[in-house]
């Protein structure tokens, strides 16, 4: 029977319609998927050559961060105390809001404090485009701003915070079926957010079906063996078809004029990491991967959507260097003179944030909605998401802050 193809009086049946979707995942027979080929689930996942290939194209290109010591880890080394006072001078008197730096940067590093590190060095790697780089994100700053998701987007319409949330917490597994490319997963929400605030018209049984053909978008956009169609078409329990899904994709490329190339908080945390890891010999993987398990569970979160990806990605970081420092250094410590000047934000200006990142670590222990915890609980992740750091006194405080402000 389709699960969401009538309308869905009541947010009960709406989850309900969503487990009976995450069960179709698992309960679903294997005979339907060998009855006929499987361009991903079947003949892509047994072909060993493209397996290769797909685990080489999956590792992430700054995943030549440096490996992580035995759990817990420290998150920088302290500096001394004539260089921390000065960095802290510098940001008390220079830095009070969030500035986008990129946008006064000169060409040369000659004008800046001797404690701010050159991080574009590698020449010789023509990949990297270190000659290129500061214009490069420079430039994704630009489109940034050029194309916002805006603040409580959704009052007014016939859907609801709650079914983006049940909605985007099935496609996580989804993305994980497929062995996706986790940009494909943050293409995806970003895709339907920016089509759901310029289309107030969708009901509720469709909003399944724009979820499923964003993703069906960002594959084509980013994988280099993206899922067929019919792929998508079996994950919906056939729910739909391939005209609708087909349908849909034009109606969501039309409506934002077919421009995908908005960045990602991946793009901007590779960016800072790079960067932290530079300044501290103690910033490592673990740094990088807490940050993304942040990231992540502002996904299905509709509060978080509005934020930009530049500014997401720096909070990320700077609360995973406070959360694994094990010498309580301060935040405005960690997050030093170099970080200021390649992310464009002070440690002050991402508090707001921050506060909000942590009462949403604290919120997801007895959340329904459990993909993302789950995903980074795996040995691949480090086991991130259940780290004892998540429990500490300095999350609890940051939420508590968060909770007042909201008051």
């Amino acid at each position: 029977m389709p699960l969401v193809r009538h309308d869905i009086p009541l947010m009960e049946e709406s989850e309900n319609a969503v487990s009976r979707m995450k069960s179709g995942l698992v309960t679903s027979s294997k005979s339907q998927l060998a009855s006929r080929p499987r361009a991903v689930l079947g003949d892509l996942l047994n072909n060993k050559m493209v397996s290769q290939l797909n685990c080489n194209v999956k590792a992430e290109a700054t995943e030549d961060f440096k490996k992580p010591t035995v759990l817990p880890v420290r998150a920088v080394k302290k500096a001394s105390e004539d260089n921390t006072n000065a960095s802290i001078q510098i940001l008390s008197d220079q830095v009070k809001s969030v500035v986008v730096v990129q946008d006064e940067l000169p060409t040369s590093f000659s004008s800046h404090s001797a404690s701010i590190q050159e991080i574009d060095t590698e020449i010789d790697n023509p990949q990297l485009v270190s000659c290129y780089v500061k214009d490069i994100y420079k430039y994704l700053l630009e489109i940034e701003a050029r194309t916002p998701i805006k603040a409580n987007y959704m009052e007014g319409y016939k859907i609801k915070a709650s079914m983006r949330t049940i909605l985007i917490d099935w496609l996580i597994e989804v993305h994980g079926r497929f062995k996706l490319l986790q940009e494909t997963l943050f293409l995806t929400v970003a895709v339907m957010d920016r089509f759901l605030q310029v289309d107030s018209s969708i009901s509720r049984p469709e909003l399944q079906l724009v979820g499923l053909t964003a993703m069906f978008v960002a594959s084509k956009f980013e994988e280099m063996y993206a899922p067929e169609i019919h792929d998508f078409v079996y994950m919906s329990d056939k729910a739909y078809t391939k005209k609708e899904i087909l349908r849909m994709e034009y109606r969501i490329l039309k409506a934002i004029d077919f421009s995908l190339g908005r960045p990602l908080p991946l793009h901007f945390l590779r960016r800072y990491t790079k960067a932290a890891s530079h300044v501290s010999d103690d910033v490592d993987v673990l740094h990088h991967t807490l940050s993304k398990y942040l990231i992540e569970l502002t996904l299905p979160e509709y509060d978080f959507c509005h934020y930009p990806p530049s500014q997401l990605a720096a909070a990320a970081l700077c609360l995973s260097l406070r959360i694994l420092d094990e010498n309580e250094t301060p935040m405005t410590v960690l997050w030093n003179e170099s970080l200021v000047f390649y992310s464009g934000f002070t440690s002050q200006a991402l508090q707001p944030l921050i506060e909000k990142l942590c009462a949403l670590i604290v919120k997801s222990e007895s959340s329904k909605q459990q993909a993302v915890r789950k995903k980074y609980a795996a040995s691949k992740f480090y086991n991130i998401s259940t780290i004892h750091h998540l429990k500490s006194a300095f999350v609890n405080v940051f939420a508590n802050m968060a909770l007042k402000n909201a008051d």
